[in-house]
């Protein structure tokens, strides 16, 4: 029930109604309660713990009002009073135990509240992973190894791809999330992460994003680019993985404005109820986002700001820009690299606005309760790198021009359908020697789930989908002076992946995970992997 100031507040009380005097006493006392939609239900009967409860209401209000001399009772308006309080004694006594009890709990929460404006929540990923080939197996990676869209095309390595070892892994992670006005969000996030996967072992798989995306790389960082230093003894370096605030910027909360100073694009951009978070649903990188759009095979966490627009129910107008090496102040962006391999720098290598930067704009449209569409565009520049393959020594930098839709369709709550598309064309500002023409790629994936499958909060997902892949496009000079080669790559990776995600409870889930990948790192002459993972998550 709640509170009622004046019978104006009930909705289904006429002015000429015989209630209606009564009913204005009991507003000037405070007294007047309502059920939710403010309606009086005057022809309902009222049980004898709701009559103790406006008892209990009046009485204090009484109080109230003769301490302030507002109020003077009769002797016959006390005798019906304590008439009353005898006979109702019972239930106000247990409605004094209920009070007594939720004031405790109340204290309590208070007395162990980490901040009245801030929650502190987690969670921790283990996991098991192993796989590989069948014997005499060799995966031929690109170049450079842990950059694949171009596989093979110029040049490649074999690696053998028997069995790997099977590795633990762990990832933890700290979120602190506090509002000032209510309608503003401040979120800091601290994460570190331990052991490998099968894709340090075999570069380039899963479009460099890793099988697990939660599990550390080739070049001794995560996937996820939360750690620079992947330890194998369990220990995890903690750093400030991402730092943001957001707030409305109108009354009406249509508009809303982002200020970072580390984000993920991709948990703001191209989101998908089905693919987009490794803890819950695809373990594997390239299914988390469309890696033309969010950079993800790149640098996609950086500074930058962004805008929400509400234009209706249906539709959400968003645009975020980032700088990858914001922060740099100095340096050449030909010999220095970051933890990542992207270069830093000075004034066309780092910055704000002259290094390593994404500018994107998305339109969601929700044509039903269960589908969305986003429409998306990227411009992304690159310092002496194209496609997230790092080549100083022949790139000044590379802008990279994307077009991408992701659709997500629950059919029916225990069936749904998403899947992604993207495609881009880049253009390469290259040092005296060396030149690029035509260059354009594309990435995509389909899947489906069962929600709710055999018991509610399981889930059983597949999905099928082609990595970032050049189709088109020449370089001279990369592979011998004045030589030019095309781009292209001799094969087409696959990767597929199924899951059922067991929801032990609340916080607990466990879920068994089979990978398939063919011709790995877009290589024709790469066998086949298969990959199995079992992942618990813990959130607390």
């Amino acid at each position: 029930m709640v509170a009622v100031d004046a019978v104006s507040g009930l909705e289904n009380v006429e002015p000429e109604s015989w209630a209606r005097r009564a009913l204005s006493t009991l507003a000037r006392g405070k007294l007047l309660q309502g059920v939710p939609g403010r309606l009086l239900q005057g022809e309902r009967p009222l049980n004898r713990l709701e009559f103790a409860a406006a008892l209990a209401a009046a009485l204090d209000a009484l109080d109230t009002l003769i301490v302030g001399g507002e109020e003077h009772l009769t002797h016959t308006d006390l005798a019906v009073l304590e008439r009353l309080q005898a006979d109702f004694e019972p239930e106000l006594a247990l409605l004094r135990v209920r009070t007594a009890a939720l004031e405790a709990k109340a204290g309590n929460l208070e007395a162990n509240l980490f901040s009245p404006t801030a929650k502190l929540d987690g969670s921790v990923v283990l996991a098991l992973n192993g796989g590989g080939g069948g014997a005499g197996s060799r995966l031929f990676t690109g170049f450079p190894d842990t950059s694949p869209a171009f596989g093979d095309a110029l040049g490649a390595s074999p690696v053998p791809a028997t069995a790997a070892n099977v590795t633990f892994l762990a990832r933890s992670s700290l979120n602190l999330q506090a509002s000032i006005t209510g309608g503003d969000l401040l979120f800091l996030r601290l994460r570190g992460v331990a052991g490998y996967d099968i894709g340090a072992l075999l570069p380039g798989i899963a479009g460099g994003l890793g099988p697990l995306f939660y599990a550390g790389g080739p070049n001794g960082t995560s996937y996820d680019q939360s750690t620079s230093a992947v330890a194998t003894d369990g220990r995890a370096t903690v750093s400030i993985d991402e730092l943001y605030y957001t707030t409305d910027i109108d009354d009406n909360a249509k508009f809303r404005f982002l200020a970072a100073g580390r984000v993920n694009i991709g948990q703001l951009i191209d989101t998908n109820s089905f693919a987009n978070n490794e803890e819950v649903d695809f373990s594997n990188g390239s299914f988390l986002n469309n890696q033309l759009i969010t950079l993800s095979a790149s640098s996609f966490f950086g500074p930058g700001f962004g805008l929400a627009w509400q234009i209706n129910d249906a539709m959400r107008l968003r645009a975020i820009y980032t700088a990858g090496n914001g922060g740099a102040v100095s340096g050449d962006a030909r010999n220095r690299l970051n933890a990542f391999g992207a270069p830093v720098g000075g004034f066309g290598a780092g910055g704000l606005f002259g290094g390593q930067t994404a500018s994107v704009i998305e339109l969601r449209i929700d044509p039903g309760p269960a589908a969305s569409i986003k429409l998306q565009y990227a411009r992304v520049v690159e310092q002496g790198a194209v496609l997230a393959t790092v080549m100083p020594e022949a790139i000044r930098n590379s802008t990279n021009d994307a077009y991408g839709i992701n659709a997500e369709w629950a059919i029916t709550p225990h069936f749904a359908l998403f899947g992604r598309y993207g495609i881009a064309s880049t253009q390469v500002n290259a040092f005296d020697g060396y030149a690029f023409s035509g260059v354009r790629s594309n990435t995509w994936h389909v899947g489906f789930a069962l929600p709710n499958l055999f018991a509610p909060g399981n889930n059983l997902s597949v999905a099928y989908g082609q990595p970032v892949r050049v189709f088109a496009g020449t370089a001279t000079g990369l592979t011998a002076a004045g030589l030019t080669t095309s781009l292209v790559p001799s094969g087409t990776e696959g990767n597929i992946e199924i899951f059922y995600r067991l929801r032990l409870n609340d916080r607990v889930s466990l879920t068994p995970d089979l990978q398939f990948i063919v011709q790995p790192v877009h290589s024709r002459n790469s066998n086949g992997l298969a990959v199995g993972t079992l992942r618990a998550v813990f959130e607390f």
